[in-house]
């Protein structure tokens, strides 16, 4: 019989928002870790203090993931406090030790990818875009400010709590679960979103300030995206090919404006 309850859970999860309250140079993250998992250590070794002293000499240790997947961490931790016996504690501290290891540095990898270089910069832009079409006013940057803050942080919400409950109820397929999830597919998708929604800003930007730089056609404007798209793409790459694309880009531009 479980004694650790969901909302023990979401209290832990809800903890995790001061990881990074206190770091130290040698362990990182174990204080904040240890904070937020002490409640839990505490209900799991209720009537054992010495048990208690020795699961929190434990999570005392290094700590570092990244901040928004460590509720993985923490739900299998919790799972393994649990269900691993007690009669010996050190082949149990070996053991979750072994098990925390083993996933902070992917964790820390996958979030660092999917949030610092996917979801953040998407959120800003987003923003940013939205203060910049609709005037640098109060209301917009208001507003811009608080469209940036929701995008970046729903996709933060439901991946710490979902991994919570997921890594404490079937923690033993945690890896499995990692492992099948398209990552890389996942970035390359909110990157693209990104430069789409990019040039839609500055396609309205340009229609806004009636420069006549583009076409009031919305094949036209379809056709600008699909070119700044590319473009983009091509210098991301950085090869001879890539070169050759813009250039050939470049070149159907002035002919067909020079067509008309």
């Amino acid at each position: 019989m479980k004694k650790v309850n969901i909302f023990s859970l979401l209290i832990s999860g809800l903890k995790l928002n001061f990881l990074q309250a206190s770091w130290n140079f040698e362990r990182l993250q174990n204080i904040g870790f240890l904070f937020s998992i002490i409640n839990i250590l505490k209900i799991i070794y209720k009537n054992n203090i010495e048990g208690l002293k020795v699961a929190i000499k434990r999570h005392i240790e290094f700590f570092n993931t990244h901040i928004f997947f460590s509720s993985a961490v923490l739900g299998m931790v919790s799972r393994l406090e649990e269900d691993i016996d007690n009669s010996d504690p050190e082949k149990k501290s070996k053991e979750i030790e072994n098990a925390k290891i083993g996933v902070m540095g992917p964790l820390a990898a996958i979030g660092d990818s999917i949030f610092w270089s996917a979801i953040k910069p998407f959120a800003l832009l987003s923003g940013i875009g939205y203060t910049y079409l609709m005037g640098f006013s109060a209301d917009s940057l208001i507003w811009g400010a608080i469209t940036s803050i929701i995008i970046y942080n729903l996709p933060r919400i439901f991946v710490k709590y979902y991994l919570l409950i997921e890594s404490y109820y079937n923690y033993q397929k945690l890896f499995f679960l990692l492992q099948n999830i398209r990552f890389q597919h996942l970035i390359k998708v909110i990157k693209i979103t990104g430069m789409i929604l990019l040039s839609i800003i500055t396609a309205g930007y340009l229609y806004k300030k009636d420069l006549n730089l583009i076409s009031l056609r919305p094949i036209d404007n379809f056709l600008l995206i699909i070119i700044f798209i590319l473009i983009i793409m091509a210098l991301k790459r950085k090869t001879a090919i890539s070169s050759i694309l813009i250039s050939i880009i470049v070149l159907s531009i002035i002919i067909s404006y020079i067509i008309g």
